[in-house]
């Protein structure tokens, strides 16, 4: 089975269970190992993940992921939350950190600068509506180089 297929029917699988226990499915990787490969699951839900809820996703999925045999050579599966310093890329991630602030960079300059901070607002298909000092901006989706959520200590 090659990796897309794969990563689609372990999604296809960890949706179900994190439905069920209200979480989100951020994302899915899958890395090739020389005695092992590793099985990625990244999960979310707005007050955040913590041990158990590692736990309870992975006793409830294992045995439905070991059944298919879609993964040929032994392997680990690894629940974890995305962390808050992961970039920020799809739809899902925006809507996930609206009223988050987030600090990002642009490829190319923006009213002369490359790099902000604010409250993300809004976004559509084409652009995210940044909360800064003097107001709100629209930057374009495609100017985005880099987007995190911003930690503060």
């Amino acid at each position: 089975m090659d990796k897309k297929s794969l990563r689609n029917k372990v999604i296809e699988i960890a949706e179900k269970s994190a439905e069920n226990l209200g979480y989100e499915i951020v994302d899915v990787e899958f890395t090739k190992g020389n005695k092992h490969d590793l099985l990625s699951i990244f999960i979310y839900k707005k007050e955040g993940i913590d041990l158990d809820d590692c736990t309870k996703m992975s006793h409830s999925i294992e045995k439905d992921i070991d059944s298919l045999e879609i993964l040929k050579n032994p392997y680990y599966l690894e629940i974890s939350s995305p962390g808050l310093d992961r970039p920020l890329k799809t739809k899902d991630d925006y809507r996930r950190n609206l009223e988050n602030e987030v600090d990002l960079k642009l490829f190319g300059s923006l009213n002369d600068k490359k790099e902000y901070s604010g409250i993300l607002k809004a976004y559509d298909e084409e652009k995210i509506t940044l909360e800064v000092n003097k107001g709100n901006i629209d930057i374009p989706i495609k100017s985005i180089s880099s987007m995190k959520q911003s930690i503060k200590f």
